[in-house]
């Protein structure tokens, strides 16, 4: 919102109960009294003090202490009437100036609205006393407009159009947030998504580099389970993958491929830095020389020179001369295409295998972690649908029996996602919604976190956050 509220204007904030009108709102009031040092007022029809004081609380909002210290009043003004409004609103501003409050939440304005029994009213009372509040006392003011399970319009319209900015907070999964409008503000967008979790939080997706770079910093193992390389991930997977797992991992089509990279290059890295072995068959569109730019800032040429091995087509020349030397982490992969043998797929799977099994010599026999590309296996058995099936359903029986773990990377369109499927234990899905990239899992079954980078440790480790 470019910034912020903008100060002393009257903002609309209106939902379905349990979108977080509250959390929301009293957490402007709670910052604002804590970091910027402005008193704040939370008026309620309806809410009492102490209940209001306790569900805050559990959110790490104390707003007791806030009271005590003179920058916080709750006004509890339960028992609203028509006659009785003008009464209660000399109250509030009078409470505003002795205070010196510059932030106010009025919860709510549906309930004056029906107290004050039309929409005329309605208008008049925020035309006058809203504005007062607002133009002569500097007080920004948040407004909490109710709408029943199932409803979208907001209240009678009218303050719609009086307000200074409109929020609606949307009961979806994931929650959504639209501003509707929000003068004297440059909206960068109009949507969001927003989570509960530890009070009001809207989540981005900000794929950033490190001003620092340093070399990757492995995450260890635990109990026996395989480490994802982000603490978050490994978090929800109740520690990381157990040995021997292969994982689909399906890729909605607006997903980035950089996107796909912050959670299988952390993968890959956590596995090369602690000297064990990660093959990759990229996915479209990807080289070898794109990945090692990218795996190269975190780790040195000899690990993965030594560790990692990517898989590149090469097409046999006509003459059947072979390819000339290539990057020790390179596994060519020649195909019968100008050779003559063009009813043949030469060279794909026996390259792979060897290479794997240098690696498992190399690495003592540790778990390996392979990055495997549908798309990309698609195109190479295009004349061989048969056998890419066979190849992935063997791909996973050496996972298990070596206790390695296995990440297929399908796009939605990809063909032989819906046979893959309903062959593996693990199913996660990235998609995206309103910018920001979403982590769940299908098979078992997972809530919905929203995905981001941190750059802290020199290096992008991907995080997450619930969506509750």
């Amino acid at each position: 919102m470019d910034g912020g509220f903008p100060r002393g204007s009257l903002i609309l904030v209106s939902g379905n109960p349990g979108t977080g009108k509250t959390t929301l709102t009293a957490g402007f009031l709670y910052e604002g009294s804590k970091r910027q040092g402005e008193n704040g007022i939370y008026a309620s029809f309806s809410e009492s003090k102490q209940s209001f004081y306790e569900n805050m609380a559990s959110m790490g909002h104390d707003f007791e202490s806030l009271e005590n210290e003179g920058h916080f009043r709750f006004l509890e003004v339960f028992s609203a009437s028509r006659q009785g409004m003008s009464e209660i609103a000399k109250y509030i501003l009078e409470e505003i100036k002795r205070f010196g409050a510059k932030r106010l939440v009025i919860d709510s304005y549906s309930a004056m609205a029906q107290a004050l029994g039309n929409e005329y009213e309605g208008r008049q009372i925020l035309h006058t006393f809203f504005s007062r509040i607002m133009r002569n006392m500097g007080c920004t003011t948040l407004l909490i407009g109710e709408q029943p399970t199932g409803d979208f319009r907001i209240g009678d319209t009218a303050e719609e159009f009086v307000a200074d900015g409109v929020l609606s907070l949307k009961l979806t999964i994931p929650r959504e947030l639209e501003i509707r409008k929000m003068r004297g503000t440059r909206l960068q967008r109009r949507k969001a998504l927003y989570t509960l979790d530890n009070g009001f939080n809207v989540v981005t997706t900000r794929l950033r580099r490190p001003e620092a770079v340093k070399l990757w910093h492995p995450v260890p193992d635990s109990e026996g389970l395989l480490s994802t390389g982000s603490p978050d991930f490994d978090a929800i997977l109740g520690g990381g993958f157990p040995r021997g797992s292969y994982v689909v991992l399906e890729v909605s089509s607006d997903v980035t491929v950089a996107e796909v990279q912050l959670m299988t290059s952390g993968l890959i890295l956590n596995f090369i830095s602690q000297k064990r072995g990660a093959m990759m068959i990229p996915m479209q569109g990807v080289d070898s020389k794109q990945i090692k730019a990218t795996l190269g800032q975190y780790a040195s040429d000899d690990i993965l020179d030594d560790y990692l091995r990517i898989s590149e087509q090469v097409e046999r020349h006509s003459s059947g001369a072979r390819r000339a030397s290539v990057a020790p982490y390179v596994v060519p992969i020649e195909y019968g295409e100008g050779s003559g043998n063009e009813d043949e797929l030469t060279a794909s799977s026996d390259a792979f295998l060897s290479a794997y099994k240098q690696l498992k010599t190399r690495t003592r026999n540790q778990p390996i972690v392979r990055s495997i590309a549908y798309d990309s296996l698609e195109t190479s058995y295009a004349r061989f649908p048969d056998k890419l099936l066979n190849e992935v359903g063997i791909a996973m029986m050496r996972t298990r029996s070596a206790g390695d773990l296995t990440f297929g990377i399908a796009r939605a369109t990809v063909s032989i996602l819906a046979k893959v499927q309903g062959m593996v234990d693990w199913h996660i899905k990235l998609s995206k919604m309103d910018e920001v990239l979403l982590v769940q899992g299908a098979k078992p079954y997972t809530n919905i976190y929203a995905a981001d980078c941190d750059v802290s440790k020199g290096y992008p480790v991907m995080t997450l956050k619930a969506l509750t």
